[in-house]
């Protein structure tokens, strides 16, 4: 963990295995002060590096199937970490009238419909899972417990749906090897659509990719310019740690 460890919020804590399956699903305390990764696939550095400051992780990729994910969550999952509960998350439970890849109303990569025509974009679905530490780890290892919803949608639109609709920011926004979306640009609908949320902009950033950190010494975003750190991925590229420029930090604080 890069940043200072936080008790385990109380709704998280609230959760038991026999519950779990039924448990009502809090969409805005899951967003808030969340960790969204759009792009994501099954990526597990940044609930490496954050879990314990942050305790929910929201993932989006458009191209990782259902089967997929169960697959990777149960081989090879979390280190030192087992699911208490999972279950699909349903289109109301959302707020969305329904489970698109992407909204038709919001832009989109270019690039996005001739992956659809190649059959690489994927079934939409939800599924939410919380994760407890093993009785084998000590505390040092990570947090007791961190709650991981993942989306097959579109980055951009998942954004527009769950936060921006919701009146929420997450804490932090991961751009990493983005594949071939254009989530990095600063003029890219993500871009845009993260800069206007009423709710404001994620506190930091985290950016970067395959090769050395050499390659991201500037942030993608340019209003993300104070470096807290470089980390290593389990790839052998890096990932930067930018925190959001003062006066953008002043309007979220007024914002709340």
């Amino acid at each position: 963990m890069v940043l200072r460890r936080k008790a385990v919020p109380a709704w998280l804590n609230a959760i038991d295995e026999a519950s779990g399956a039924t448990h009502p699903f809090a969409l805005n305390r899951i967003l808030k002060n969340s960790l969204y990764y759009p792009a994501s696939g099954f990526d597990g550095d940044p609930v490496k590096y954050f879990a314990g400051n942050i305790h929910s992780f929201v993932y989006a990729d458009c191209g990782r199937s259902e089967e997929e994910l169960l697959q990777a969550l149960a081989n090879p999952g979390f280190l030192g970490y087992e699911p208490i509960t999972t279950r699909l998350v349903t289109a109301q439970e959302l707020n969305w009238p329904e489970l698109p890849g992407y909204l038709n109303e919001t832009p989109i990569d270019g690039n996005l419909e001739l992956f659809i025509g190649l059959g690489w974009v994927k079934q939409p679905f939800c599924s939410w899972t919380v994760f407890q530490r093993c009785d084998d780890r000590p505390p040092s290892h990570g947090p007791a417990r961190f709650s991981f919803l993942f989306l097959c949608a579109d980055g951009t639109a998942a954004y527009q749906a769950l936060y921006v609709a919701n009146s929420v920011a997450p804490k932090a926004i991961a751009i990493i090897q983005p594949g071939w979306t254009y989530f990095s640009d600063p003029e890219h609908a993500l871009a845009r659509t993260v800069a206007t949320n009423p709710a404001g902009k994620p506190e930091l950033l985290i950016y970067g990719g395959d090769g050395s950190s050499d390659r991201y010494v500037a942030p993608c975003w340019p209003e993300y310019n104070e470096n807290f750190c470089f980390l290593d991925t389990h790839t052998g590229g890096a990932i930067g740690v930018w925190r959001l420029n003062a006066d953008d930090r002043s309007d979220r604080a007024q914002i709340g």
